[in-house]
């Protein structure tokens, strides 16, 4: 096995333990989905964005993104606008309620996070820290 393979295997045992944590620790309390957090930290992320930017950054069908959105704004996390050159297009931002259950969402995973990282010699902290720096460029398509 490569050590590439073995690098994947172990995110792939580690993503879903750190899901179910994040989930069973603010999630489940606040009757939220994970495809709806996942959405509300997408527009979090934009501050004000189209819903047709969301559906292509979320790799789902603009149907699917407008049910989200539709359950999103009934439940008061986040509100519709029109585009100011464009009526036509539906533009969504976060409610305060939005923004606060994300920052509390935030809040959760970093202190999962922390102790989690508190295991790690300083040495270790600190190579990870590079690691994933470079992986967050690479996520972010910002590769030289």
């Amino acid at each position: 096995m490569s050590i590439i393979d073995a690098i994947t295997n172990e995110i792939t045992i580690m993503l879903p333990k750190l899901m179910k944590g994040a989930h069973s620790n603010f999630l489940s309390k606040s009757n939220i989905t994970s495809a709806q957090m996942i959405m509300l930290v997408t527009i979090h992320d934009h501050r004000q964005c189209k819903l047709k930017t969301l559906s292509k950054e979320r790799k789902i069908s603009p149907p699917t993104a407008t049910g989200l959105i539709d359950r999103l704004v009934k439940a008061g996390y986040i509100k519709r606008g029109a585009d100011p050159e464009d009526r036509r297009v539906v533009m969504v931002s976060l409610t305060k309620k939005g923004e606060r259950n994300v920052q509390g969402f935030l809040d959760t995973v970093r202190k999962r996070w922390k102790n989690i990282l508190v295991h790690l010699t300083p040495r270790e902290q600190q190579q990870y820290l590079n690691i994933i720096k470079k992986i967050v460029v690479v996520l972010s398509g910002k590769e030289d």
